[in-house]
């Protein structure tokens, strides 16, 4: 993966939006704000939208495209593929992270509630605390990174030619392998 570069804003891109938007359907903006507006109540919702989705740095590289918002006291990063595939790697996530909040900045990604979620497309958030001495209140506190995967290979002398990764999934197949022998 390449490092990102800023993507310069498309002034249009606004304008856009604003105009498909407003050619939804009076069902579009009852189903996602519960009622059918008026003209001047449409112009607002739009605008509102637009102002909320808008992000005022995009940044791009070979592989991502990410878009930086505001969202205070985090920055929200909305990270999306530029081939629309899904996301499958947390490390790139945490590279994105890294490049473009900072190494000592932590993020989390939200699974919410059903009544909250947003799935239009293979798009991931991130929420950035920009403060270094941040740290959330749960996760692990040491640094443990390994280059490859410890491999459970049996008990002494019962080594099997293929080994099993220890990983937190793993715990019923490795039992069922013990049981076994």
């Amino acid at each position: 993966m390449n490092r990102f570069t800023p993507l310069q804003r498309d002034v249009r891109e606004n304008q856009i939006y604003r105009d498909t938007l407003l050619a939804q359907p009076p069902e579009f903006f009852l189903t996602h704000f519960g009622i059918v507006p008026n003209l001047m109540e449409k112009l607002r919702f739009v605008e509102g939208l637009i102002q909320t989705v808008g992000a005022p740095h995009v940044f791009v590289n070979d592989t991502y495209t990410v878009r930086v918002r505001d969202a205070s006291p985090f920055i929200q990063l909305d990270i999306a593929r530029l081939d629309g595939q899904p996301c499958t790697s947390w490390r790139e996530f945490q590279q994105i992270k890294n490049e473009l909040v900072g190494a000592e900045c932590e993020a989390v990604e939200l699974f919410p509630a059903e009544s909250r979620l947003v799935d239009t497309a293979n798009q991931y958030h991130l929420w950035v605390n920009p403060d270094t001495s941040f740290r959330f209140p749960f996760g692990y506190h040491k640094r443990v990174v390994l280059d490859e995967p410890v491999v459970y290979r049996g008990r002494g002398g019962e080594e099997g030619s293929v080994g099993i990764p220890l990983t937190g999934d793993n715990t019923a197949r490795m039992q069922s392998i013990q049981q076994t022998s």
